[in-house]
Formats: structure tokens, sequence, C-alpha cells
């Protein structure tokens, strides 16, 4: 199965697995495909492992073109002279982290190759690894936004500017009160 990370701006993440059920002998139809990407991989938060259903739904397709779900130095030559069966499943979501792993959980019986690709920077070759049952990727870099753009600093500082503007409105109005 191939994992195509596409690292949006803002700290969204698209998370697209494929597996070709047409030509991979571990995937004898469209069942075992679903099946197998119910939960291919899983996303680790702290010491937790997270599956990735928790995160978003996943929006499931059909498609027949290998080459856009596989980095271009994976695949063999004749991809495009072969008809695939492919089934994608792909989840959405902002990270709350500025650094994403992920593990394959023990037992798995379908590898997983991960590959990211900068939506932010498109001419950066996608960097890829292959996990087994048990590995771990390594940590991949978010796209966040600046500091001023995020919302837990927009808020504090609007509160800031609240808390600060009642403090001098009511100073002000303190001061007139005692002159008069």
């Amino acid at each position: 199965m191939s994992a195509r990370l596409t690292l949006l701006p803002q700290a969204e993440v698209l998370l697209e697995v494929t597996a070709d059920y047409g030509s991979n002998p571990m995937l004898t139809d469209e069942s075992a495909a679903r099946a197998a990407l119910a939960d291919p991989i899983r996303l680790r938060l702290n010491d937790d492992l997270v599956p990735l259903a928790t995160l978003s739904p996943s929006q499931i397709s059909e498609n027949d073109d290998w080459e856009q779900f596989a980095p271009a130095s994976y695949l063999p030559p004749d991809t495009s002279a072969e008809a695939h069966q492919l089934l994608t499943a792909a989840w959405r979501w902002r990270s709350e982290t500025p650094e994403l792993v992920f593990e394959m959980p023990k037992g798995k019986l379908h590898d997983v190759l991960l590959w990211t690709r900068d939506a932010t920077n498109p001419e950066a070759p996608p960097k890829w690894m292959l996990l087994l049952g048990g590995d771990r990727s390594k940590a991949i870099a978010v796209v966040w936004p600046p500091w001023w753009q995020r919302w837990p600093t927009v808020m504090a500082s609007c509160v800031l500017v609240l808390v600060a503007g009642g403090y001098f409105v009511s100073r002000n109005f303190t001061l007139r009160q005692l002159t008069l």
C-alpha cells in the first residue's frame, strides 16, 4: 500500500492511503482492500497510537492511475502499461502538533510506503520511507502558519487588548469622578 502525505498550509494535513487489489496477491478483491484501508497506519500523539478514523472520517475513491499515488522513483518502468484497480482512503485534518509521527502497529500484514509531498514547496522532491509492522516514521514537520496567524495567539491578543482597554476606560472614569 502507498500512503501519500500532503502537507498543506495552515497546519492542514491530507493523508491518502491507496491499496492495489488488481495486481496484489495479498489483496484479492475490493472487500479485502477496504478491510486493509480501515486502519492502515496510525498517528503517534505523545505516547498514544491514534487511529486515523478518530482524526476525521475517510473519503473512499476508486482509481486506476498508480502514478499519482506513489513517488516516481518508486514506480517500476511498466506501471502505466498495467491495469490497476486502486482503492484510496483519504483523511484530512488540522495538526495540533508541529511534527507528525506515523506508526505501523505490530502484526499488520500490509506494508505501507509513506511518502510526503509539501504543497507549499512543489519543487521539493518527495521523501519516502517503507513502514513494516512495528516501524515508526521519522518526525515530519508540519507547515505551521506564522505565530501572528495562529488562533491561540490571536485570541490571547484580543483578550489582552480588551483587558487593557477596560483598565484604561475604568481608570479614566475613576479620575473624572475624583476631579469633579
